[in-house]
């Protein structure tokens, strides 16, 4: 038989409310119990103003059905409680400061107000942001085109034409004598921050050619020569709006212009995957060729006739390794103009023929389409960056022939295009300004996501990040809905949602706010000099990926980080940055309300001796304006999980999608609850067992009936300690029960401590902690 008795911690809780009644389930077919723990009257008096984020679980198999023959008196178990919640609240509110934090925020409720937030306005506010940069991107395209157009009408075909250019797969590259090799020309390569970090060359474009197509060819010298003149409007777009990053001419003879120029290398990768793939392709059966292309015509006729669908041109693709059938039927009843390729040497002449008769109308009626892509990769940074910063869309429109002896003929010289990135122009949804859980999303006109935070395009083989199948045909409901595995840790929100279009794409914005704190924003004021003084303390940082300052436009401007940018700003050291002034002014009112919390922290660590017992290894706040402060009790080579608040750990800081998960969990529960939270010191993905643990709370500020939450303050310690803490506790007894009659070091006895999520904290067994505690009853 199994019986289980919760008890409640006693964690703060400043609203002078009873607790809810613990619900409590019973199997009455089974052989197992649930009995509810009666708190005695003192117990409810330091419950009254508690919070339980931990509970006490006590497991054994000596227990009898009734209460009378138990040999742990319910008051024991009630006082193991009380003292371990006791004594871990007061480690916790010690060396966090979250008391002194509180007190500070309500110092200056009068100087403070609470607006609703208008999510309609929102996502309006937004959306035209986003239209104002897409549609430069547009501009800049259609700068491009006419470029392109005009320089192929002023070019006159030469058969002979000798002329040299960058390769860049030659670039930089020398024979065995040291000299360099034919169009592998010296060229000047710099890491640039606003390109990835990538060695580029922003003064000049480069070219691309597949290695079936020569180098040399008359068809590719007469393009890349006359594409030549794409240099000086790459530049001068570059110079017209600096946030542009690729721009590049796609031709149909072959070859690919890239701005700024590069360094193209093989992806040995790649090939090896495909010629893999290759060799793993079986022949099976036999295709019905006749039936499918009769099938695949009339489905174009009809959408013709009925003007339904895609009124662009329309093809038909059939990849084949032979046809044992006589399909010419079907091509003389359908197909005009006759278009089959037999051969392999026929797929690159006949594909590009028909390219021509394709674009022909378009040509004709001077149609230059823009076309926006869905989300896709930048291959690039698969192996160096997060999957945020991956993801790109791209504008591209046509280029055609204007010469009158070509422009019956409809050719096409190419398309030209830019890439956006995602990560850039979801930064124009402030994160401030959603709250703790909100969030934007963007959407494609097919209903795919283009932008979500919970979108994951990656997944990990080994050590290498891939994409995973169909990751740019996503559905929103796919990343709405509830995730139902048990491993999670759950929190229960409401949110709203706010969608408009952004005019001229294909492209629809959504707002996410959750009902509560989040309707609200903080909103605080305070002198330039005070703030000011504040910024410039040495435990203070602010969100790296937040924009309080544009620094990605001016070269000069690129190496600085946000907070030397906001000083810069606020010291009018830099008269041409350009800042939030919202963010910048409650980031210094942040700065000013939290700088008491630096001196008490101080004042802790000078009172720490070495001979005491290590308790916590840190602690940390973070504020709605993206402000972190933290403070080390230990030498930094002690500290426990040295990437917590690091970039190399996103959960744990301020990132463009999302606030740190120990203040989004805290944001959720009473402030002055502490959550808590397992960590493992070499990540999530280690096997070994979680050695650290955080424990947050949130600081909520109340104007006007309004609430809203200002901070999070948390400590982080060894899960040793915690451990510690809790035997040392079971080993009391009542007073008028005389000596313990079993303790939690008894063999037929487990206990227990699980978070709030039923996750075990503490447990005998080493291997336990991290593990969901499941009610498995043991037969007697």
């Amino acid at each position: 038989m199994v019986c289980g008795c919760s008890a409640l911690l006693p964690l703060p809780n400043p609203r002078p409310t009873m607790p809810a009644t613990p619900n409590f389930h019973a199997n009455l077919s089974s052989t197992s119990c649930w009995i509810p723990c009666q708190p005695m009257p003192m117990a409810w008096a330091i419950v009254q103003k508690a919070s339980a984020l931990l509970w006490l679980l006590l497991l054994g198999t000596s227990l009898s059905p009734t209460w009378g023959q138990a040999k742990i008196p319910l008051e024991t178990v009630k006082l193991w409680a009380d003292t371990f919640g006791g004594d871990l609240y007061s480690t916790l509110t010690k060396y966090s400061g979250s008391l002194l934090l509180q007190k500070k925020y309500k110092d200056v409720e009068s100087s403070l107000k609470i607006e609703e937030v208008d999510g309609l306005e929102l996502v309006r506010k937004f959306s035209e942001d986003m239209e104002n940069m897409l549609r430069r991107k547009v501009e800049a395209v259609q700068n491009l085109v006419e470029a392109a157009e005009e320089a192929d009408l002023n070019h006159e075909f030469n058969e002979s034409l000798v002329f040299d250019y960058y390769n860049s797969v030659l670039i930089n590259e020398r024979d065995e004598k040291g000299n360099f090799v034919e169009l592998g020309a010296e060229f000047l390569l710099e890491s640039n921050a606003h390109f990835s970090n990538l060695p580029v060359n922003t003064s000049i474009s480069s070219v691309q050619l597949p290695t079936n197509v020569y180098n040399k060819d008359p068809d590719i010298l007469n393009g890349v020569y006359m594409s030549e003149a794409l240099n000086a409007v790459f530049v001068e777009n570059f110079q017209r709006d600096p946030t542009l990053t690729w721009q590049y001419f796609g031709s149909a003879t072959g070859f690919f212009r890239i701005y700024p120029g590069i360094l193209v290398q093989a992806d040995r990768d790649n090939r090896e995957h495909f010629k893999l793939l290759v060799e793993e392709l079986m022949v099976k059966g036999v295709g019905v060729v006749d039936q499918a292309l009769r099938e695949a015509f009339q489905i174009l006729k009809q959408f013709q006739e009925a003007k339904q669908g895609s009124l662009c041109n329309q093809a038909v693709m059939l990849i084949s390794d032979g046809a044992v059938e006589d399909y010419e039927p079907v091509f003389e009843k359908y197909n005009w103009p006759d278009c089959k390729i037999s051969t392999l040497a026929d797929t690159q002449e006949n594909v590009m023929e028909y390219l021509h008769v394709l674009s022909r109308p378009m040509v004709i009626n001077h149609d230059h389409d823009i076309i926006w892509t869905e989300a896709y990769m930048d291959s690039k940074l698969l192996s160096s960056q997060a999957q945020s910063l991956m993801l790109l869309t791209t504008v591209a429109m046509p280029v055609f022939s204007k010469k009158n002896e070509t422009r019956s003929h409809g050719i096409l010289l190419g398309v030209v295009g830019s890439d956006v990135a995602l990560r850039e122009l979801m930064k124009l949804a402030p994160r401030y300004k959603l709250g703790v859980h909100g969030y934007a999303f963007l959407n494609t006109n097919n209903g795919y996501i283009l932008s979500h935070p919970d979108l994951r395009p990656l997944y990990r083989e080994g050590k290498k990040l891939k994409p995973k199948p169909n990751y740019n045909s996503v559905d929103l409901s796919e990343v709405e809905w509830e995730d139902q595995a048990e491993s999670k840790r759950v929190l229960f929100l409401t949110n709203d949602y706010f969608f408009t279009d952004i005019s001229d794409t294909p492209f629809s914005l959504g707002v996410v706010l959750s009902r509560g704190h989040g309707e609200y924003i903080l909103l605080g004021n305070t002198s330039v000099e005070e703030g000011l003084h504040d910024l410039l303390h040495p435990d203070l940082a602010l969100a790296s990926d937040w924009i309080y300052c544009i620094t990605d436009i001016d070269p000069d401007h690129r190496k600085l980080s946000q907070l030397e940018a906001v000083i810069r700003f606020l010291t009018r050291e830099d008269p041409d940055l350009e800042c939030d002034e919202e963010l910048v002014r409650e980031v210094l009112f942040d700065a000013v309300v939290t700088a008491p919390m630096e001196a008490y922290w101080t004042a802790l660590t000078l009172n720490i001796s070495e001979e005491s017992e290590q308790v916590v290894d840190m602690a940390f706040l973070g504020t709605r304006a993206g402000l972190l402060r933290s403070s080390l009790f230990v030498g930094s080579e002690k500290v426990s999980d040295r990437k917590f608040l690091t970039p190399e750990d996103e959960a744990s800081v301020f990132t463009l999608d999302s606030f740190p998960l120990w203040y989004r969990q805290a944001s959720e529960h009473p402030a002055g609850s502490f959550v808590f939270n397992l960590r493992w010191a070499e990540g999530p993905e280690s096997t070994g067992a979680p050695t650290v643990v955080t424990a947050s709370t949130a600081v909520a500020v109340t104007v006007d009936k309004k609430t809203a939450i200002a901070a999070a303050v948390g400590v982080q310690m060894k899960l040793e300690f915690l451990q510690r803490k809790f035997w040392a506790a079971t080993r009391q007894c009542s007073t008028v029960d005389g000596p313990c009659t079993q303790s939690c070091e008894d063999s037929d006895l487990d206990c227990f401590v699980i978070d709030n999520n039923g996750f075990i904290l503490i447990s005998k067994r080493s291997h336990e902690p991290g593990i969901k505690l499941r009610k498995k009853p043991i037969p007697t």
